[in-house]
């Protein structure tokens, strides 16, 4: 098979805070838009409904569309006192607000990792896929990249799709864990069928290209379809390349195993 997706070939590029608050709201149903920082506080923070209006509204209306180089003071303290007292939302949310400059006169990264990881440690998803990719990338601190793997893999057993597809691209490079092409493969799985386009060019190519096992044309082509179908340009290209290597019987397994995996998808995109 041709050169494949590069994303199987080189670890993922940074994913931006924006998909991580988008799975957030996907897995919690809480909210259904931006605001950018505030909405997760004053939904989540506390139970307390007086606390979490006014103030919290008017913030909103500050940070909303991220028309400002900075942060309220006022903002920035209810963030923080949230987050001392152990707030995992309000930890997380004030590391992204490190992250981004919003806190003091430039971006933080060191306090925007302590923060990911006191989230991370209370079990937090999201902060568990940032602190992951800190470590990874050694931003905020040194690289470790078996933190990484085991952060990616708390956030990939909650079912955050890119923290799988991270996952498995260092189990498949073999970096902070033993090399494991098996385990990559589940875990671009669980990414592909949750829709991630470079996971199923990933399981496109290390099907159809053989990587660490015998070709598995059938497998490269279900893939290939199903990140055709999402809109990814090079899959088509691979897929006019791949179809002649193949006899009638494979395309025809292909079709009804890239139907099996469609069923699949709408099986697990139903789930609560």
């Amino acid at each position: 098979m041709p050169n494949g997706p590069r994303s199987a070939a080189r670890p993922a590029a940074p994913i931006g805070c924006a998909r991580v608050l988008r799975w957030i709201r996907a897995a919690t149903a809480r909210t259904s838009a931006c605001a950018f920082l505030l909405v997760g506080l004053a939904q989540g923070a506390t139970a307390d409904a007086a606390q979490a209006t006014s103030a919290p509204q008017l913030a909103q209306t500050y940070l909303d569309g991220r028309t400002l180089e900075r942060a309220p003071p006022f903002v920035v303290q209810r963030y923080r006192e949230r987050a001392e007292a152990g707030d995992r939302r309000a930890q997380f949310y004030l590391g992204l607000m490190h992250e981004q400059g919003l806190v003091g006169d430039a971006p933080a990264p060191a306090a925007a990792r302590r923060w990911f990881a006191a989230a991370a440690d209370g079990g937090y998803p999201p902060a568990q896929y940032k602190l992951a990719l800190y470590a990874e990338q050694g931003t905020g601190g040194p690289r470790d990249a078996a933190l990484a793997v085991a952060m990616y893999g708390r956030a990939a057993a909650a079912g955050m799709a890119e923290a799988q597809y991270n996952l498995a691209l260092m189990l498949n490079q073999g970096r902070g864990a033993p090399r494991d092409r098996a385990g990559a493969i589940r875990w671009f799985e669980q990414a592909a069928l949750a829709g991630l386009t470079a996971a199923q060019m990933a399981l496109a190519e290390l099907h159809a290209g053989g990587v660490g096992a015998a070709p598995d044309l059938v497998e490269g082509w279900a893939w290939l379809k199903r990140a055709a179908e999402s809109g990814e340009p090079e899959a088509e290209a691979l897929l006019n390349a791949l179809e002649p290597r193949m006899s009638a019987a494979e395309r025809a397994e292909a079709r009804r195993l890239k139907a099996a995996h469609d069923a699949l998808a709408e099986m697990r995109a139903q789930r609560p």
